[in-house]
């Protein structure tokens, strides 16, 4: 698995939920808008996915994940998901109501699930009796079961004119 940054990971994340969503390739301004980053912010990461070889960019086209990037979106999703198990199952935190409270991401706490050792986010996975073990194996259709980012997402691609 490709080590990843929390901000690299949401870049990932942003592009597979777009494009799982929507079935095309992510354009900029969406994963901007996604975000809530310019989009020379966003220009300039999927360049960097790109150089990775995480993302395939088409100038005017959009972006999509490589099958590395798509791995790498799929355990960062799955570890946050892990960490947003526990902290909402466990220990009863109110996760939507942080992450709609801290909109840059900074204090999120699902951010745990990416400071965490691997074996620790294994450990952390058994205790909250996660499904899935190591990255999300939801098909593309059916990855809204397990993300309600999904939704939103969604929602802001579809309103956005």
């Amino acid at each position: 698995m490709t080590e990843v940054s929390e901000s690299v990971g949401r870049y990932l994340r942003a592009v597979h939920l777009l494009t799982a969503e929507t079935d095309r390739r992510a354009k900029t301004g969406e994963l901007a808008a996604v975000l809530d980053v310019s989009d020379a912010s966003v220009t300039n990461m999927v360049e960097t996915l790109a150089d990775r070889g995480l993302a395939d960019h088409r100038k005017y086209e959009g972006v999509t994940l490589t099958d590395a990037g798509e791995s790498a979106a799929r355990e960062f999703a799955w570890r946050r998901c892990v960490a947003e198990n526990f902290l909402e199952d466990d220990l009863g935190v109110d996760v939507a109501a942080l992450r709609d409270a801290d909109r840059d991401g900074a204090d999120d706490p699902r951010a745990l699930g990416q400071v965490l050792s691997e074996e620790a986010v294994h450990r952390l996975k058994d205790i909250v009796d996660h499904p899935c073990d190591g990255a999300c194996r939801a098909p593309h259709d059916e990855y809204s079961e397990c993300s309600d980012e999904v939704r939103t997402t969604a929602e802001r691609v579809e309103s956005d004119p």
